[in-house]
């Protein structure tokens, strides 16, 4: 029973997976008709209403809940669903799949130094290793392998775009640990969709009356909301979710690294583009040094006796 169990995790964090890998294809596709703000607000407000079932059903109150911290929730709802799906979907308009894919890893590095930051948690001399070889890899992407870019400084914006964002997301997950906050998605989860929701809507409908046909879009750009609404906006949380309490978050964490695979995979065989020599390259280097950083550091040794 316990094997079936983990084996279901395993699918269900392969499956997270897949979702967020086709969010690159479909946002790439969406992002053709939609202004990135215009995404983002979709994708907030499809999850929102997965969420509200939920609230529903627990009969819980989100008002009091954002009521007792209404400034850390404004912080985190601007932070985790807002900016980073904005600067998601603003690189995405780039067709560059494949470097965007390889950016995606670089969350957990830019997590530990938010953490060094604002948690005074102190890196070890690997980690700073780890951060060096990944830097490496990043600037081969951001300038595109090109040692002519670089002088001239003409860096790959989108993919610029896509790290900033990854920053946005590890920021995200910095302040949860530093406030201590392990937001429910009937409660905490909500509050910060619909102050996601609250901020983007000014934006959504300045744009959109500012356009000659207002929300008409193209059945495959509705198509490509909804499954980037209801799959990361609601399916893709509770996936991971599933899959972390299962077989530990060490173990899901790896899961990330077939996303730029899967994207690469898509890109090839659905976009017909081409992969290049510098993408491999660097992409070794972005993967290889997260894992120095993440994973190959001496860990502090647990005291004999728990403190006081």
């Amino acid at each position: 029973m316990k094997l079936n169990k983990t084996a279901l995790a395993y699918g269900a964090l392969l499956l997270a997976m897949l979702i967020s890998a086709g969010n690159f294809l479909f946002g790439n596709l969406a992002v053709s008709e939609v202004h990135p703000v215009a995404l983002t607000f979709w994708r907030c407000l499809i999850a929102a209403m997965f969420v509200f079932p939920l609230v529903m059903r627990g009969r819980s109150n989100p008002l009091k809940q954002f009521k007792g911290s209404w400034l850390r929730y404004t912080i985190l709802a601007c932070i985790g669903v807002v900016a980073t799906p904005w600067f998601v979907y603003s690189a995405l308009r780039s067709n560059d799949l494949i470097d965007l894919g390889a950016g995606y890893t670089s969350v957990p590095l830019l997590t530990i130094l938010f953490s060094a930051l604002l948690l005074n948690e102190r890196l070890r001399s690997v980690q700073y290793l780890g951060v060096a070889v990944a830097l490496i890899g990043a600037l081969i992407f951001a300038f595109r392998g090109n040692l002519e870019n670089l002088i001239n400084f003409n860096p790959h914006l989108a993919f610029l775009l896509m790290i900033t964002s990854n920053a946005c997301r590890g920021l995200y997950l910095v302040l949860l640990k530093k406030w201590d906050m392990h937001p429910r998605p009937d409660e905490g989860l909500f509050v910060i969709f619909i102050v996601g929701i609250v901020v983007l809507l000014p934006f959504v409908v300045i744009h959109e009356a500012g356009t000659l046909q207002p929300l008409d879009y193209s059945w495959q750009v509705w198509g490509s909301i909804l499954f980037i609404g209801v799959g990361m906006g609601a399916i893709y949380l509770h996936l991971l979710n599933f899959g972390t309490n299962e077989v530990g978050a060490s173990t899901a964490s790896l899961f990330a690294y077939l996303v730029p695979i899967l994207v690469a995979v898509e890109a090839v065989a659905l976009k017909g583009m081409d992969f290049q020599i510098y993408q491999g390259v660097g992409g070794v280097l972005i993967i290889g040094g997260v894992l120095i950083a993440t994973r190959l550091h001496r860990r502090p040794v647990a005291p004999d006796h728990p403190p006081h």
